[in-house]
């Protein structure tokens, strides 16, 4: 499955469904709540394709399709957002860390994934 340039992987969708559960399938910037989450997408701060950070809970938030949408529309809103939710000194970390090579490990991933997912 593809998702506008990056092809979505099985661990996409495991995460995706890991991280709405957990955030209690509400959107963390208008809070409204969603039934089993539908309606929810996971937004990836720094891009799918930075893999270091893909599946990191500091780079992916919950957001409904609309909040999804005017962050994609107004970047820099979703910065000072981001920056305001994690504090200065996270947000400086997630960016080097955005910016470190990492290599795609999906065993490892769906491992953990399935591991938090049963607690």
């Amino acid at each position: 499955m593809s998702f506008g340039r990056i092809k979505l992987r099985s661990t996409d969708t495991t995460y995706s469904k890991y991280l709405r559960a957990k955030r209690n399938y509400t959107c963390e910037r208008c809070e409204k709540f969603y039934e089993n989450g539908i309606g929810l997408q996971v937004s990836h701060f720094y891009g799918r394709a930075k893999e270091s950070v893909r599946f990191d809970e500091r780079n992916t938030d919950c957001l409904c399709a609309g909040c999804h949408q005017y962050f994609t529309a107004n970047p820099n809103d979703y910065v000072e957002w981001k920056r305001k939710r994690m504090g200065e000194r996270a947000f400086k970390i997630l960016t080097i860390d955005a910016h470190t090579t990492g290599k795609r490990d999906d065993k490892k991933i769906l491992i953990w994934l399935k591991e938090v997912m049963r607690n």
